[in-house]
């Protein structure tokens, strides 16, 4: 099926490069970002507590949950215990960021990019060997990550390092989809997308669920059920280059 036009839902800075990526291909890029990021200082208190962890017994283990909270997280770690903590990444870019900071990732899936991939890596019985775990994301985010650690033993902190800003919906982009013949829809945040459920207007909600929608895990596959769009597609990853792949392959 061809499509007249793609909805990127990603924040502005990856949507508008997805955008250029999209470049040679016929449809034309909508571009309405959810959210913005700004960054959130940690308490004074998670600070030392911080500090404090860098001479524990057991080695600290910082996990970075996306680029933002390497971004936004990083800096706000006393660099004693960065010298002494393991980093963790949730996903390749994840580790990639952490790496051009100069940083060693030592915990990271061979293959995928959620928590339940790195999960995969801290099971119970290593919990007794680990000194605090240190999960950097924003507010609502990796809940279910730090839950199942705690489950498993482990002593879990959440670092709040950066927080999501509404950002308006641009009149021309509604209008866009307002009079778009058939739509193919980016999501790669279930916050993005439970987000534009509720703000876009009705009639521009209504064109999005009778077009395509693309998504980049099982979690997503199963929240955009409920929304009952034509038909629901599965990139290989969260990457702009495997969205730019999964949507060669429908154009």
């Amino acid at each position: 099926m061809s499509f007249s036009h793609i909805l990127i839902t990603r924040p502005l800075e990856e949507a508008t490069a997805l955008a250029g990526a999209l470049a040679g291909v016929a449809a034309r890029p909508v571009i309405l970002p959810a959210y913005d990021f700004q960054a959130q200082k940690l308490h004074p208190k998670q600070r030392l507590q911080l500090q404090h962890s860098g001479a524990a017994e057991h080695a600290v283990l910082l996990i970075f949950s996306s680029p933002r909270a390497v971004r936004f997280g990083l800096g706000q770690v006393p660099q004693q215990t960065l010298h002494m903590a393991d980093l963790a990444a949730i996903g390749p870019a994840t580790a990639a960021s952490l790496e051009r900071a100069g940083r060693r990732v030592s915990v990271r899936p061979e293959r995928g990019f959620t928590s339940e991939d790195l999960l995969e890596l801290l099971p119970a019985e290593h919990a007794g060997q680990r000194g605090p775990v240190y999960i950097f994301a924003a507010p609502g985010g990796r809940t279910k990550l730090a839950d199942e650690l705690l489950a498993r033993g482990y002593s879990v902190h959440m670092m709040m390092v950066y927080e999501r800003k509404p950002v308006s919906l641009a009149p021309a982009a509604l209008a866009q989809l307002r009079n778009a013949e058939r739509i193919l829809s980016i999501w790669t945040s279930v916050n993005a997308m439970q987000s534009l459920a509720q703000r876009l207007p009705g009639g521009c909600w209504s064109r999005i669920c009778q077009g395509e929608w693309l998504v980049i895990s099982e979690r997503l596959a199963c929240l955009a059920q409920a929304f009952k769009p034509a038909r629901i597609h599965r990139a290989a990853g969260p990457s702009n280059a495997e969205l730019v792949a999964a949507i060669q392959e429908r154009v």
